[in-house]
């Protein structure tokens, strides 16, 4: 063989070469699949307050689905993982070991109850695992862990908010029905300063309840429960004959409590940082797409919460991604403190003790 033919066949196989290679960086670049990092949801799925749980996965998944649609977060796709608690703190716990347990998830949002969020809350510190929780009312919750951050005013705010309602419609005489949470013990150690009298103070669980609240003649009954329970406080109080004015948190918005109440439910007032998303006219791109993903739900009250919860732990995912490089719980806590999101919530920050005490809060009237 010529040293001519040896130098044509050596060219073609280079050839050869570079077009296999160059086929094959073609068909793999296209196809190429984004690395992943999980984030995951706690809430109540099933249960007394499942309502809630059906509520906000659609938030958190159309959040997620709008960020991986725009190329994902610094690179990365972000998967969700979601347990339910059924409202219940034992559970709500062992949620938190599964979590823990895989490596791959970063942070989480949850639980949306405080006696959830608490029991939770141990498991997370000791695995660094940052937790956002939009639906807790209590400051002391997320106080003492370092990766822990509440998404709303506290109960005492919330207090303050609605004993300034009553006390401006002249409701000087106040009930108040609780399971025990922490708006029902705000209200009771802030009434004074409001110039309210708390009259009595009663579980709707206990014998007698009803009998016990009528007796007293408040003007105003406060509902400090679940949505089912106070439905039923709120139903039983109407039956009875009682006209007073009944009050109470952000549970009063869920969907339960009007279901529950039915008639009783029209002229209560609830105290609030999460205003109904079709109320607001800057969240109606929201309410379409949250409609569409759902198959025809309307959001309710911590739907947007949810939402924007999410959008704080992306936006502090991605800040962690570009510093970092790779998908840490220790750096997305980190980067958590000095996110500042301007989303349909308004501008939300973090103060020293991991809260957003800017937070709105707002009494909204049934109709």
């Amino acid at each position: 063989m010529s040293a001519v033919s040896r130098t044509l066949r050596l060219s073609r196989l280079l050839l050869c070469l570079l077009l296999i290679v160059s086929v094959a960086a073609g068909c793999r670049l296209p196809g190429r699949v984004r690395p992943s990092v999980k984030i995951g949801l706690v809430a109540p799925f099933e249960g007394r307050y499942r309502a809630i749980g059906y509520d906000v996965i659609y938030a958190v998944r159309l959040a997620l689905q709008e960020a991986n649609g725009a190329g994902g977060v610094a690179g990365y796709s972000v998967e969700l993982v979601a347990y339910d608690d059924g409202g219940d703190p034992a559970q709500a716990a062992e949620q938190a070991r599964k979590l823990d347990a895989d490596p791959e998830v970063v942070a989480v949002i949850g639980h949306f109850l405080d006696e959830t969020t608490q029991a939770a809350l141990d498991r997370y510190a000791a695995a660094g695992l940052p937790l956002i929780a939009p639906g807790a009312l209590d400051p002391a919750l997320t106080a003492p862990s370092l990766t822990a951050y509440r998404m709303g005013p506290s109960a005492e705010a919330l207090a303050d908010e609605l004993l300034q309602h009553l006390a401006a419609t002249g409701q000087a005489r106040l009930a108040v029905v609780t399971e025990g949470g922490s708006l029902g013990q705000a209200l009771v150690d802030q009434a004074a300063a409001h110039a309210l009298q708390p009259v009595i103070v009663i579980s709707p669980a206990t014998d007698g309840w009803l009998e016990q609240v009528l007796a007293a003649q408040p003007d105003a009954v406060a509902c400090d429960a679940a949505p089912v329970a106070a439905g039923e406080a709120a139903a039983a109080l109407r039956g009875a004959g009682w006209q007073g004015a009944i009050v109470g948190g952000p549970t009063l918005a869920a969907s339960d409590f009007a279901a529950v109440a039915e008639d009783a439910a029209s002229g209560a007032s609830y105290v609030t940082p999460w205003p109904d998303p079709t109320t607001l006219p800057e969240a109606a791109d929201f309410v379409a797409a949250y409609r569409e993903l759902s198959r025809g739900l309307t959001p309710g009250p911590l739907a947007l919460a949810a939402y924007e919860a999410t959008w704080v732990l992306l936006e502090a995912l991605e800040r962690s991604l570009t510093t970092h490089g790779v998908p840490s719980r220790g750096n997305v806590a980190q980067a958590l403190a000095g996110t500042e999101r301007d989303g349909l919530l308004g501008r939300i920050t973090f103060d020293t003790a991991r809260t957003w005490r800017e937070a709105p809060a707002a009494t909204v009237a049934l109709e």
